[in-house]
């Protein structure tokens, strides 16, 4: 009887060792998937000029206040513009309208703040109609490449026109201080029946193929960028996600 029972005892114990050193596989599975595929742990919040610390200097009137925490600390990223005032332009002695817009990354730790990165963007002494400023929902805050770094970027109109040709549009990211730039001409139709078309396929004008005796500035330009050399070293996630946000933005409405 005890022989008996000490061998029931025996393979209780070889069953439990095995069993404990056994690992669910879907756990394990996910596990990897988690190792694999980082949560970033930004959460960007679009908040107000009350909120920007006083160390931190702003020109002209603020537009956007984002507050986000990463790796660099408690961030801010804020954008301003200064309204079109006249300006004479001297060169040509004839008067025109200045516009000016600012950006700035802010990052700090114990209430102290630096500059990440800031941007400048003016249109000086236009004489015909002006056009400076940030497009509307083309700012952004992201972790695209799952560091707890965030990206930054914005995207803004330029022109001083006098006849219906697109305004010049720039979308700049910053990781860090690092920027990456697309720019071209934004897309305006020139009749109510006017489509559309530019793709993530075609959207690059430096690889789109040229027509024979194409004259220079023609609309095949309208609605893509000049090129991508910005983003040869950056993360492929980014220059992904600057293409489709050209896209989206890139419309331009008469009036605007």
């Amino acid at each position: 009887m005890r022989i008996i029972l000490f061998g029931i005892a025996t393979m209780l114990l070889i069953y439990g060792c095995n069993s404990s050193g056994k690992k669910d596989p879907n756990h394990a599975m996910d596990d990897t998937a988690r190792m694999r595929n980082p949560v970033s742990r930004i959460a960007p919040v679009k908040t107000g000029a009350a909120d920007i610390p006083a160390s931190i200097k702003v020109k002209g009137t603020i537009q956007e206040v984002w507050k986000w925490t990463d790796n660099l600390g408690e961030n801010f990223l804020i954008t301003s513009y200064v309204l079109p005032y006249e300006d004479r332009n001297k060169e040509y002695d004839e008067d025109g309208m200045t516009a000016e817009l600012y950006a700035g990354h802010y990052a700090g730790k114990d209430g102290s703040y630096r500059e990440v990165w800031t941007m400048t963007e003016t249109e000086r002494s236009c004489p015909f109609d002006l056009t400076l400023h940030f497009i509307p929902g083309a700012v952004s805050v992201t972790d695209l490449d799952k560091d707890n770094m965030a990206e930054t970027k914005i995207q803004y109109a330029i022109a001083c026109r006098s006849d219906v040709s697109p305004a010049l549009m720039k979308l700049a990211m910053y990781e860090n201080g690092t920027r990456y730039v697309l720019q071209g001409s934004m897309w305006l139709a020139y009749s109510p029946d006017q489509k559309y078309e530019v793709t993530e396929k075609d959207v690059n004008l430096e690889k789109l193929p040229k027509e024979k005796d194409e004259p220079r500035g023609t609309p095949r330009s309208f609605g893509r960028y000049e090129s991508e050399k910005d983003f040869v070293n950056a993360p492929v996630e980014f220059l992904n996600y600057a293409r489709s946000e050209w896209l989206k933005f890139s419309k331009e409405k008469m009036g605007e």
